[in-house]
């Protein structure tokens, strides 16, 4: 007994050890970063957050959206688990309601925004068949329906998995009494669910107030938490001090879901002999139910079929044409074949370390009184509630420079920590509703605490298990926020290459990527359901059946580990290749690779493409330990990483520039503001088509237009230059003012944000950048660009090469010379701006207005600017 003890203790103090090292210590080092250096305002950093009246109206508005998309998630999980459980309908029909409600929880969380716009906007597949907007899909409503769809899956999971261990022959009971309905269902079924009920409930509540991706699509004008977080963390300009201490606020929930919890647990109970049985006949109970939970399926699944079907149209929604070209190219793909390789081997591992931590996690809480056991409940709830965003850039911080860094043993182990949480509770649920006394009973016996577990309690958890298992593997193959900072070329998995995806503004690939996850998680859940059905075997057939069953499982385990392991610690094959990170748009990356592979570098250099703000938060937290050995990015965000970290290398050749720059880059283009406009929207709607951004402040195109916000990117600077040149700071305001209001729900935190609304048919008419539009034209959308008459400005990338020894160094270097010597030719193509000595720019693809701002483009002019915007918000 002594030595199981130990045991337990020890098995303990591991997961102990994990958590610490894992959740405990990033949080810490967040808690750290939220206090100021300054010991005489060592809480300025908090007081600018709590006595801000955006953010104070943000964490009102995230409790109360939160808390009825929660309500309104339980009720929903509730019935649909019940139909599946209690009533007598049809094994099919249960299947298809099941596979059903889990389809959002098979796709990744960054498509339902472009699923909801597709489906219900503008010019979406259900508006064109209904004839008109059926409802507004932003502000409350539109989050109201993404958190309800982005939480009904895991909820159901844990309710559907207490109903495994409610014994139906209670019901018999019940009616043999006579109770009335209510009083049956409250006995029989409601009373036993409690504890899953409200789990449920606390972890619909933590994922809509947690969530960004859905916000970041749908929340239009009305502020949530988690959008200020993103603000303060991957804004045009990053405070990693306020961003810490909002994610310290967003603990909050946890806190409360805890103390929940624990209240909730004087309700559990144990089961003895679970019975597996027929409900009793009640047809009106079946039809009612089944009725409810087809309406309640068949609203979650149509708002993903648009996903079925845009791929295959020429361009959804204006040239119905079907074609198959969107999905063979992407299929052909060099990157498509490494990045789902890359995305299975980690949904694999994740499911297996994932499920072994999680279940003897609950099986130490539960089925044993050693002590510490009861703080994984608090180590669930707080891995629930920090966002996966925070956690990415926790371990970006605190793991930059080890040998962890860039490996898929990091991407595997923030999944695990940030998915914990359902699994645990299922585990956990499962062990409760065991007989308490069978470890003494199998002790008295002569069995081992170990045999206990292998012969009594695994065998009666399988479906559980099994559960488990699939959902750390689903979640692993669709999860991004966290994963996008921790991610390198070599370890790209499939949901970050629909992040850059998303960067271009490529809706048809981003579809066709998502179909594709969508059809491995499905073949994963049928199979999982597959094996749970062989668990329906006679037990004679169970006892033939287990040891080959058990034997497959280890065989399976054993392989995935080794291979894991193996890949895992590698740092992958690309060390010797420089690395090339880059915000740079499609027609960029593709001018950059073909100077590159003329001059002969094909095979000795990889791209990764990332958005603005994620570059830029890398830069800034990692600084000369960056995956980077070149990099591309806006000339402001390179200038405040070397101020801090002093990352960069001079530029050791001669570039000639039209203005000077800073030894340690050069400029490689400059992207330019134009206005563009949808023009079969324009004439829908009966507006003018518009010269100016002053025509925007119209009246008529109230809730017509999209801009990007200074506040998230840097293309919403090249808006305010324009204004506040022209028009000074006063009438500027005013203009600003009414180009906000008129945006209304499509002030967009992307810089790419308003071309996908024009293109959308969402909005109008959008400002962004020019190239942007002249893309979509010339791909035959219906899209007019506009140099605005107050004129094309324009905002510099630039090349930098990182301190990395002199050999990887003079590599780089001249890999950045043959981009500006060899690559610029093709860029003035798509970026018509002139940056060198002897440059011109063709009179027909010469922005109409090409002015520069009178003030040099800093840093400290964008937190100028930003002043002045959020004063007209």
């Amino acid at each position: 007994m002594r030595n199981t003890t130990g045991t337990m203790r020890g098995i303990t103090s591991g997961i102990w050890f994990v958590f610490i090292c894992f959740l405990c210590v990033p949080l810490l080092f967040l808690f750290y970063r939220s206090f100021s250096v300054d010991e005489e305002q060592l809480l300025r950093h908090y007081e600018d957050v709590m006595t801000d009246a955006t953010f104070q109206q943000a964490f009102l508005n995230s409790i109360k959206v939160s808390l009825v998309s929660a309500v309104i998630t339980t009720v929903l999980a509730f019935w649909i688990a019940y139909t599946v459980h209690a009533t007598n309908l049809t094994k099919g029909f249960k299947r298809v309601i099941h596979i059903g409600i889990l389809l959002p929880m098979l796709l990744p969380t960054i498509t339902y925004g472009f699923a909801i716009m597709y489906s219900f906007g503008n010019q979406g597949l259900m508006t064109k068949l209904v004839g008109s907007q059926i409802f507004s899909i932003y502000g409350f409503p539109g989050l109201l329906i993404g958190y309800v769809i982005y939480t009904l899956p895991p909820a159901f999971l844990l309710i559907s998995n207490g109903f495994l261990y409610v014994d139906k022959k209670v019901v018999i009971v019940s009616n043999l009494m006579a109770d009335s309905p209510w009083r049956a269902l409250w006995h029989t079924t409601l009373r036993p669910l409690v504890g899953a009920i409200s789990g449920a409930f606390v972890l619909a509540f933590i994922l809509s107030f947690t969530d960004f991706g859905i916000p970041a699509s749908l929340g239009g004008t009305y502020p949530v938490v988690a959008t200020q977080l993103y603000q303060a963390m991957l804004g045009a300009i990053p405070s990693f001090a306020n961003g810490a201490v909002i994610a310290i606020i967003m603990l909050l929930p946890a806190v409360m879901g805890v103390i929940l919890l624990r209240y909730v647990d004087r309700f559990h109970f144990h089961s003895e002999d679970l019975t597996d049985m027929d409900m009793l006949p009640n047809r009106v109970r079946d039809v009612f139910a089944g009725v409810v939970a087809t309406l309640v399926c068949g609203g979650v699944v149509s708002i993903f079929l648009v996903m079925f079907f845009v791929p295959f149209f020429q361009r959804f929604p204006y040239d119905l044409t079907l074609t198959a070209d969107h999905v063979v190219q992407v299929l052909q793909s060099n990157m498509l074949l490494s990045v789902y390789q890359n995305s299975v081997i980690i949904a694999v591992l994740t499911a297996i370390a994932g499920t072994l931590l999680a279940f003897t996690a609950a099986l130490m809480r539960v089925r044993t009184s050693v002590k510490g056991a009861n703080a994984f409940d608090w180590f669930a709830m707080v891995a629930n509630t920090v966002p996966g965003m925070v956690l990415g850039i926790s371990y970006l911080l605190l793991f930059n420079g080890s040998s962890l860094k860039g490996t898929f043993t990091i991407i595997v182990i923030s999944i695990v920590i940030h998915y914990f949480t359902t699994p645990y509770l299922m585990a956990k649920q499962a062990l409760e509703k065991i007989n308490p006394s069978w470890e003494t009973t199998a002790a008295l016996l002569g069995d081992s605490w170990w045999q206990t577990i292998r012969r009594l309690l695994l065998p009666n958890v399988k479906d559980t298990l099994v559960g488990m298992l699939s959902y750390f593997f689903i979640h692993a193959m669709v999860t991004i926020s966290g994963i996008i900072f921790l991610v390198t070329p070599e370890t790209s998995v499939m949901a970050s290459k629909i992040k850059e995806l998303q960067h271009f503004a490529k809706f048809n690939d981003i579809f066709v990527l998502s179909l594709l996850i969508f059809a491995t998680n499905l073949l994963v859940k049928i199979g999982s359901g597959f094996v749970v059905q062989q668990f329906q075997y006679s037990k004679e057939e169970r006892k033939q059946n287990m040891k080959k069953w058990w034997k497959r499982l280890a065989v399976t385990a054993s392989l995935a580990s080794v291979i894991g392991i193996i890949v895992a610690c590698s740092n992958g094959a690309g060390d010797e290749k420089v690395v090339i990170q880059t915000n740079g748009d499609e027609e960029a990356v593709d001018a950059m690779e073909s100077a590159l592979q003329e001059a002969g570098y094909d095979d000795q250099y990889v791209v990764q493409s990332l958005g603005t703000s994620e570059l830029g938060g890398k830069l800034l937290a990692e600084g000369e330990n960056i995956d980077a050995d070149l990099v591309t990015m806006s000339s402001y965000f390179l200038e405040s990483a070397q101020e801090e970290h002093d990352m960069f290398a001079d530029i050791s050749f001669d570039t000639k520039p039209l203005a000077e720059y800073p030894s340690y880059y050069t400029p490689i283009l400059a992207n330019t503001g134009a206005i563009f406009v949808n023009e079969e929207a324009l004439k829908e709607k009966g507006l003018p088509m518009p010269t100016s951004l002053q025509d925007l402040t119209d009246p008529r195109f109230k809730g017509a237009i999209s801009i990007p916000n200074i506040m998230d990117s840097s293309t919403g600077w090249l808006l305010v230059q324009s204004i506040m040149e022209t028009y000074g700071e006063e009438e500027g305001k005013n203009m600003l003012q009414a180009l906000v209001e008129n945006s209304g729900p499509h002030l967009e935190s992307s810089g790419s944000g308003p071309i996908k609304k024009v293109q959308a048919g969402e909005t109008v008419a959008g400002f962004g950048l020019r190239h942007q539009a002249v893309k979509a034209k010339a791909e035959g959308a219906p899209i007019a660009f506009v140099d605005p008459n107050e004129g094309n400005y324009s905002l510099t990338e630039s090349v930098a090469v990182v301190k990395k020894g002199e050999e990887k160094e003079a590599l780089a270097t001249e890999m950045a010379e043959v981009l500006i010597k060899d690559a610029r030719e093709q860029l003035l193509t798509h970026y018509p701006v002139a940056l060198y000595e002897g440059e011109t720019v063709s009179a027909e693809n010469k922005p109409a207005n090409p002015k520069t701002y009178k003030e040099s483009l800093t840093v400290e002019l964008l937190e100028k600017h930003q002043t002045l915007f959020q004063s007209v918000q």
